[in-house]
């Protein structure tokens, strides 16, 4: 039993900050109006994906070089600091070409215009969650990743009561750059010398640049279509599709949960083993699946009510095009672990950059023909083509030879 305490404390710590993204969007998804919401969650996607470009892959350049140096601890504050100090650097420069593209075409008077005040708390927060997690301390290392920043961010959106975008965005911040101070007194207060006098390491940096590749792709695939709404349609459009992809969360959460029990498992195994460790995952994925996947398939439109609120409930049939996008994902199997672990890096990034292409440039166009249905559309016919594909290679390379 004592074994599976370290996987149950990853677990309910990845649990927990995933659940203050879910948690941040239900609150103003029912505290603000459907414009108001749109404008707050566009510049919050917005601020997620910059922070992973801004990180250029260092949370696993630190997982992996930290874990290596177990007892080294001025060796591991070494390769944290430095990164640190990257990133202090970067988010600065970006920082100040956000605020003169503002000054120039913009407003200062809407959420998106000031996402640059939390580049640095929000993207920390994953080399944090790094470290921590290298030190030995999956838990709390889950915990701090950035959800918990949404965390602290219902508690006090839900004190400050918001009334439109730009209150909820100031609680936000507000919540950003306290979870980062959490963040690094867990961590260790010293590191917050290499934010307060950074020195760039741009060796470190060019090292990170293929998993930076894959990090940004992984976001652009799921997130891609809202930012394009964002663009194409009103604020209306962005707060149902965060609300749309926010319902996919615990399908995901399962997905990455099989994932991550799988890793080990498929990175250990002969080829003879495989197909029957990949059967087994995709049984248990599709058994776990089936109480939340009945239900939204069933009653989409009250599901939505009830979590978000009236004016949700008219994109029920949408909410079931993307749930039997991941059912389909979830009967093909891990296949996407499955290549990482057997080292089949470049093969994830051509199936990655192929998925992204498809959702965006499909997205743009449906966008403008449909509307917000087509990014649905688009959204789910690329997940299915990369997962199809996947599955295609997976079984011609590993499983062929196995299958009954």
């Amino acid at each position: 039993m004592k074994k599976f305490l370290p996987l149950g404390r990853a677990f309910l710590g990845r649990f927990l900050s995933a659940s203050g993204v879910i948690a941040i969007s239900v609150t103003l998804s029912r505290q603000l109006s459907l414009a108001e919401a749109g404008a707050f969650f566009g510049a919050f996607i917005t601020l997620m994906g910059m922070a992973i470009a801004l990180q250029f892959g260092s949370p696993l350049i630190i997982l992996r070089s930290v874990a290596r140096l177990s007892g080294d601890t001025a060796g591991a504050d070494a390769i944290f600091g430095r990164a640190l100090s990257n990133l202090t650097v970067v988010c600065a420069v970006v920082a100040a070409g956000w605020i003169g593209a503002v000054a120039l075409g913009g407003s200062f008077d809407t959420p998106m215009a000031w996402v640059w005040v939390n580049f640095l708390p929000v993207a920390v927060m994953g080399p944090v969650s790094a470290y921590v997690k290298a030190k030995g301390h999956p838990g709390w290392g889950g915990f701090w990743e950035v959800g918990v920043l949404s965390l602290i961010g219902v508690a006090l959106v839900l004190i400050a009561r918001p009334a439109d975008a730009m209150e909820a965005w100031l609680a936000f911040s507000v919540a950003c750059w306290t979870g980062m101070i959490l963040g690094f007194l867990h961590a260790g207060a010293r590191h917050l010398k290499s934010i307060a006098w950074p020195a760039p390491d741009l060796k470190l940096m060019l090292e990170g640049r293929h998993l930076w590749a894959v990090a940004v792709l992984s976001y652009a695939s799921l997130w891609g279509g809202v930012l394009i709404a964002e663009w194409l349609l009103d604020p209306e459009a962005t707060a149902v599709l965060n609300a749309l992809f926010r319902a996919l969360a615990p399908l995901q959460f399962l997905i990455l949960t099989i994932d991550f029990y799988m890793a080990p498992k498929f990175a250990a195994a002969d080829k003879a083993a495989l197909y029957r460790l990949y059967t087994r995952a995709r049984i248990a994925c599709a058994l776990l699946a089936v109480p939340y996947a009945a239900l939204t398939l069933a009653v989409p439109s009250e599901f939505l009510n009830l979590l978000y609120g009236e004016g949700y409930g008219a994109y029920g049939t949408e909410l079931r095009v993307i749930i039997g996008a991941i059912l389909v994902q979830i009967a093909l199997g891990p296949a996407g672990i499955l290549l990482n672990m057997r080292g089949q890096d470049k093969i994830m990034l051509l199936f990655l950059a192929g998925k992204s292409l498809v959702y965006c440039s499909t997205a743009i166009l449906f966008g403008i023909g449909v509307g917000l249905t087509g990014i649905i559309v688009s959204f789910s016919l690329s997940a299915v083509l990369q997962v199809l594909a996947q599955y295609i290679f997976v079984k011609r390379s590993y499983l062929k030879e196995h299958l009954i």
